[in-house]
Formats: structure tokens, C-alpha cells, sequence
């Protein structure tokens, strides 16, 4: 018996092909790979693949996701995201770990903090202009 190295969600078992367009919100529990085009909400725990013919906007919550082709919009990625040498991304990514490789275009931000974490002290926020730290409390 041989034993698949991963998780079973990394496994791409379902496939959205050239010429099929989804409008809408649209959930899967395993992996997921685009060709297609895709406008609305995915959800999912497990990966996406957008495939080199694949469009997407929408606002992404998933574990990882592969762009080879296009996306626009929002991606939620609690494992990693990673834009391939073809992929372009116009959009802010949400994401522990980002990977671009050379020749993809990234236009956008991308936050790696956790925004869940409570604040510690090096990240309290600034002392408003106008207010002195050292001054008494009314």
C-alpha cells in the first residue's frame, strides 16, 4: 500500500473548464483547479489552481492557492499563496507566506501579520500627535 505525502485536500479532484463561467459564491471541499471564469466568492479549506486560461475575481478564502493566469480581487490564504511566472495578480493578498516567481506580475498589497493576534507593546498604536507619553492623566 502506498501512502500519499500531503493532505487530501491538495489533491486537484474537480476542474472548471475553458469556456464554463460561474457567477456567484462557490465552496469545495477539495482541490479545485480553474480554467474557466470565476466572479463572486470562494470558499474552501482546501487549494485553488487558477490554470493558465483561468479568470477570476472575486474575494478568495481558502488554505493555498496556484495562479497561473489571472486574478483580481481579494485572497484570504491561510497557508500560502503563489503566483506562478504567467500568473498576475491585481489585488490584496491576506497571507502567512507569498511566493512570486520571476516574470508574474503582482499589482497590490499583501499583509502577512495575523490581524487575530492581540497587539503587544512594539505594535501598540503611535501616541496621537499633540499628547505627550510622559504627561499626567487628567
Amino acid at each position: 500500500m502506498q501512502f500519499k505525502k500531503g493532505k487530501a485536500e491538495d489533491e486537484i479532484v474537480s476542474h472548471l473548464g475553458e469556456g464554463t463561467e460561474l457567477k456567484g459564491e462557490l465552496s469545495f471541499t477539495n482541490g479545485l483547479r480553474v480554467d474557466g471564469s470565476v466572479k463572486g466568492k470562494v470558499r474552501s479549506e482546501a487549494v485553488l489552481e487558477i490554470g493558465p486560461a483561468g479568470k477570476v475575481e472575486a474575494e478568495i478564502e481558502v488554505r493555498r492557492i496556484l495562479i497561473r493566469g489571472e486574478f483580481r480581487g481579494a485572497i484570504h490564504a491561510s497557508d500560502r499563496v503563489e503566483i506562478c511566472k504567467d500568473g498576475k495578480v491585481v489585488g490584496d493578498i491576506f497571507s502567512p507566506c507569498l511566493i512570486i516567481e520571476a516574470g508574474a506580475i503582482f499589482d497590490g498589497t499583501c499583509n502577512m501579520l495575523d490581524r487575530k493576534k492581540p497587539q503587544t507593546k512594539e505594535s501598540a498604536p503611535a501616541v496621537p500627535s499633540g499628547t505627550s507619553q510622559n504627561a499626567p492623566a487628567p
